[in-house]
């Protein structure tokens, strides 16, 4: 049986546990007052209060996890902490045991942009990048136009998030740390989800943008089924299965830039938990039932 950790609500999730049959057990941890959870020396057990499902280590097959935690609860910070604790020992338990499909939640704390950056160069051409805190080197963008993006994608205090922005470097805050860019002239997002050595590649043309992040307008009315599917080139999959060997992911989103009007990809970035389900919403491209079968596997 699959176990899918995640939270709700979460339309990903959603397709998959529909897809795949009576064969999993979703745990959405911001509902976990829905379940009754055990777990000693010898193993643990999960059932769900509100009917008969159940779950335990010794009927587990496969564990995912999906977004887990993304959606927030008003208990006490020690509450969501002890029960923050006791899922990741649950997910620990079956990591150790080889029962773990996907990537690890904390793969990015791992593998960071800048480490992902420097594996994907082998590849493909990646534009000129900078982290840099107290403004150390930015002195490299002098004469270049640049952008701003945020490495870990969190919103400040004041529930503001940081979208891909042009900046000009002599007039940024030394007091804050700066993730920097070369900015790339391009007609067209791609993005390829990646599952099991399939690539499903999509463009967007990035004239209709108001801005540079596709991802502030996805979801606006003018700006839906505005990714159109196409096929990459032989040599670009072998380059981007290459790629995720070398990572070490079985799943994934690449982002990439196309230089001026060319088909030649740069490579922007490799999100181990990018969504996926916006591309494919319909289920005419085969997205989901390469997920549901890789999960099978």
């Amino acid at each position: 049986m699959l176990l899918l950790i995640t939270s709700e609500p979460n339309i990903t999730s959603d397709f998959i546990t529909l897809q795949y049959g009576d064969d999993i057990f979703r745990f959405n941890t911001n509902a976990w007052k829905d379940y009754r959870v055990a777990f000693n020396q010898d193993g643990w057990e999960i059932s769900s209060a509100k009917n008969d499902r159940r779950i335990n280590s010794g009927n587990v097959t496969r564990a995912y996890w999906w977004k887990a935690f993304s959606v927030f609860t008003d208990d006490d910070n020690y509450v969501n902490e002890e029960i923050r604790y006791t899922i990741f020992d649950i997910y620990g338990w079956c990591l150790d045991r080889g029962l773990v499909k996907g990537n690890p939640p904390f793969y990015h704390k791992m593998l960071g942009k800048m480490t992902i950056l420097g594996k994907a160069k082998k590849y493909f051409r990646t534009p000129r990048t900078l982290v840099s805190i107290g403004l150390c080197r930015v002195e490299e963008f002098q004469r270049k136009a640049v952008v701003a993006k945020s490495l870990a994608s969190e919103p400040t205090d004041d529930k503001k998030i940081l979208m891909t922005t042009e900046v000009d470097i002599s007039r940024l805050d030394p007091s804050y740390p700066w993730y920097l860019q070369e900015k790339i002239d391009s007609a067209w997002d791609i993005t390829v989800f990646y599952c099991n050595k399939r690539c499903f590649a999509f463009k967007r043309n990035r004239r209709r943008l108001k801005g540079l992040d596709w991802r502030a307008e996805q979801f606006s009315d003018d700006q839906k089924e505005s990714w159109t599917p196409i096929k990459l080139d032989g040599a670009d999959e072998d380059r981007i299965r290459a790629l995720s060997d070398d990572l070490k992911v079985e799943i994934g989103r690449y982002d990439f830039l196309t230089i001026e009007d060319t088909e030649k990809l740069i490579f922007l970035e490799m999100n181990a938990a990018g969504q996926w389900v916006f591309l494919d919403p319909g289920g005419k491209y085969g997205l989901l039932e390469c997920v549901v079968s890789w999960l099978k596997a």
